[in-house]
């Protein structure tokens, strides 16, 4: 989480840097919605974000090719971009190369407004929907043990 926190923060810098973004607005705009939403909201955006994204994983393992682990991945992933859903890994990039392009949105918005409450869902949408639903349906949780 940490590493990733980093790195995002590099490469947003990088690409602020760059000036390849020209005048574009999409990352301040984008940073400013996602800085604005109720806590509840985003919450719930990163749990069906991340359900999503764990999903991807899972099929992409069940897939043997590379064209099926890409058609796999593919479909969920494109649906929580055009959902609009929140992924704090991709948040840690968008957000703060918003910030760098002039958003309203200081560090501190950040974090509490979008990065904490996007990465308990997404912990929730993980942990709980996919891994906790999948354990009890094929793991041995509630299985009694065999002596």
């Amino acid at each position: 989480y940490a590493g990733n926190f980093v790195g995002s923060l590099f490469l947003a810098y990088l690409a602020f840097k760059s000036g390849t973004l020209g005048a574009a607005p999409a990352s301040v705009a984008i940073a400013t919605a996602k800085c604005s939403l109720p806590f509840a909201t985003t919450f719930v955006r990163g749990i069906l974000c991340n359900w999503l994204v764990c999903m991807a994983v899972y099929m992409a393992s069940g897939c043997a090719s590379l064209a099926g682990k890409m058609v796999a991945v593919w479909f969920p992933i494109s649906a929580f971009v055009a959902l609009g859903l929140e992924h704090s890994v991709a948040n840690m990039f968008i957000i703060p190369l918003g910030i760098m392009r002039g958003a309203n949105v200081s560090a501190m918005d950040f974090l509490t407004k979008n990065l904490l409450p996007v990465t308990l869902g997404n912990i929730v949408g993980g942990a709980l929907c996919v891994m906790g639903l999948y354990g009890s349906a094929f793991g041995n949780w509630f299985k009694p043990k065999e002596e």
